[in-house]
């Protein structure tokens, strides 16, 4: 079964090596879609607690990411390395997790599925 639970965060970046506007200092309302594929237990009838699963996700993510200017952490920060480095600081924690998606506006996403 696949659990997925979206997330928000509201983050500034450019990209250096643009050739258009994006080079410019600018933000976006980002959306965060976080997968985990297993089984249910049969004693919660859960994959994860949905609490749990934002614990660790604000935790580890959205705390780092919020209210922040992204080249401080992901210098080249478009939307696949972004999606990449989430991966990064998720995987441990989660070791179900099977994809991440990065929305950068309503109708621009990448989907990462791990290396």
């Amino acid at each position: 079964m696949i659990l997925r639970k979206e997330y928000g965060f509201e983050s500034a970046h450019f990209i250096h090596n643009h050739p258009g506007k994006c080079r410019n200092l600018h933000g976006h309302s980002y959306k965060l879609m976080v997968s985990l594929e297993g089984p249910v237990n049969p004693e919660t009838g859960m994959i994860i607690d949905f609490d749990d699963l934002t614990k660790i996700v604000d935790e580890r993510v959205i705390s780092r990411l919020d209210h922040r200017f992204l080249n401080d952490l992901i210098p080249l920060s478009t939307a696949e390395n972004i999606a990449v480095w989430i991966w990064g600081e998720l995987k441990s924690a989660l070791p179900e997790l099977v994809q991440v998606e990065v929305f950068e506006t309503s109708d621009n996403c990448v989907i990462y599925r791990g290396a």
